[in-house]
This record gives structure tokens, sequence and C-alpha cells, in this order.
């Protein structure tokens, strides 16, 4: 039977051991922690500016000039889908011939955390694991760990070698669901058949899983103020990596609805919360 002695110098070195593995394992989340949060916020920057850089694009300049955009941020070329002809056709009723897009092509960017979101890049055991996660895993348990889902995706359309138009688009999580702010700018309002108007504020159901979400849409033309510019395009980007998830679309677009508020009839979206002097009838 050991000593007591032996006994207490056997307990001295076990304590010693699980001190060090202990201080190991802290040691280890920390590092893991600080690289998430870096990875998020880097995340962040780049999202950042991404939008920022495609709020300076103008309508009407050469493809050439957005090369270098879409290179840096790894976007890719995409193409119309070609027409589907009447004898591949299943069901007639869905065959009808769509109407002639008013681009040729477009450029498609798009950032989200460890590409979950990208249509573009293969996924293997990692990838679809950390999706899995993502996906399913309430943000709850994930805001600590500064694992929020998000995507921004820019767009730029190409007609005869000119931009036709720029679209942008922010989605993140929230604390009841996604939330959005998305804007294009084009020539003019054709595509929307909103006549004459150079800026329109809307709203849009988003339908990222699980339980989707709400955003704010911004349509503009070329001859919109730069106030509205800054109305469409400005967001809150403590959204995407403050510890606790925005509360709603007041919180991602703060800009938009105070200029909703003081131009009430430039939005087909609720202006509650609005002082009632301002509100639609008042």
């Amino acid at each position: 039977m050991p000593s007591s002695a032996a006994l207490r110098v056997l307990s001295r070195r076990l304590l010693r051991l699980a001190g060090r593995v202990g201080a190991g394992v802290l040691v280890l989340l920390l590092v893991v922690y600080c690289g998430l949060r870096v990875s998020s916020v880097y995340l962040a920057h780049r999202s950042v500016a991404l939008l920022a850089e495609a709020a300076q694009i103008q309508i009407g300049a050469s493809e050439g000039s957005v090369l270098p955009i879409v290179a840096r941020y790894g976007g890719v070329k995409e193409m119309p889908p070609p027409p589907v002809s009447a004898e591949d056709c299943l069901v007639p009723s869905f065959c009808e011939t769509p109407k002639a897009p008013n681009y040729d092509y477009w450029y498609e960017v798009d950032l989200s955390p460890f590409d979950l979101f990208s249509r573009n890049l293969p996924k293997g055991r990692l990838g679809r694991a950390l999706e899995y996660l993502m996906y399913w895993t309430s943000s709850s348990w994930r805001d600590p760990l500064s694992l929020r889902n998000s995507m921004v995706d820019v767009s730029i359309d190409i007609r005869a070698g000119r931009v036709e138009v720029v679209h942008g688009g922010l989605y993140v999580e929230g604390r009841n669901g996604w939330l959005g702010n998305i804007w294009d700018v084009a020539q003019d309002m054709s595509r929307h058949d909103m006549g004459s108007k150079a800026y329109v504020i809307g709203g849009a159901f988003l339908s990222f899983p699980p339980s989707g979400g709400a955003g704010t849409t911004h349509s503009l033309t070329a001859g919109a103020t730069a106030e509205q510019f800054e109305a469409a395009q400005s967001f809150n980007s403590e959204c995407l990596t403050a510890f606790f998830p925005c509360r709603g679309l007041h919180d991602l677009s703060p800009r938009a609805y105070e200029y909703l508020c003081e131009h009430p009839d430039m939005g087909s979206i609720s202006t509650e919360g609005c002082p009632s002097s301002v509100r639609p009838g008042k």
C-alpha cells in the first residue's frame, strides 16, 4: 500500500496535469474564438468594401471598367439561359416565350461565411458540415462565436459592352429572421413600370433557411439625388459583427427609414414608427 507521502506526491502531479490540460483546452478555445472573430470582421470589411465599390459604378460605363472589381472579389460571368424549344417543352404553359432580357450577360459576385452561399465553389465534407452547422444551428448558439450567417451579392448587367443595371444586396441573420437591404440602379424605371420616378422603396420576403425573413428594396435611376442614393445604399454594418443580432429592418437600414418618414410617398412599405405628422394620410 503506498505511503501517505507517495499519495500526496501523486495527487499533486495529477492536479498539475489536470491544470495543464485545462489551460491547454482554454488556450485552444481562445485561439478558435479569436480566429472566428477575426474571420467575421474581415468578411464584414470585404462585404462593406464590395458594396461601396459597386455603388460607385456608373450606368453606361464601359464593361472594362468593372472587370477589376469582379476579379478582386472572385466574381464570375453569367449568361442568360437558352430558350426552351417547343419540341423540348413538357408543359407548354410553362414554356411561353419569355420577354427578351435587356442585357447580354452579367457579372456576379457573392461573399458569405465559409463561401456557404456561393454557387460556384464545390464543397467537400468539411464545407457540407459547416453548411449544416450554419443553416440549422440556432443563431443564439452561434452568436457568441461570431458565426452569423450573411451574404453580400453584387451583379452587373452588361449590354453592348456597357453597364445597364447594377444590383447590390446585403442579407444577414437578425433576431427574428433574415434581414435584407437590396438596391438596383438603372437608366430609367422601365423595368419596373414605374414611369418617371427616380427612387422607390419597397419590401421583399426572403427565403433563406430556416425561417426566411424580410428586406427593403430600393429601385433607383441614374437621376436619383445624392440623398436618395445614400438612403438606398447605406446600412448598419454592425449587424454583421455585433455580438447581438439586429432586431429588425429599422436597425439594418436606419437611413432608409428616416428618408421614408420624411418622404412617405416614395415607399410602398409601412411607416409605422414614424411621427404621425409624416405618415401617409396625415
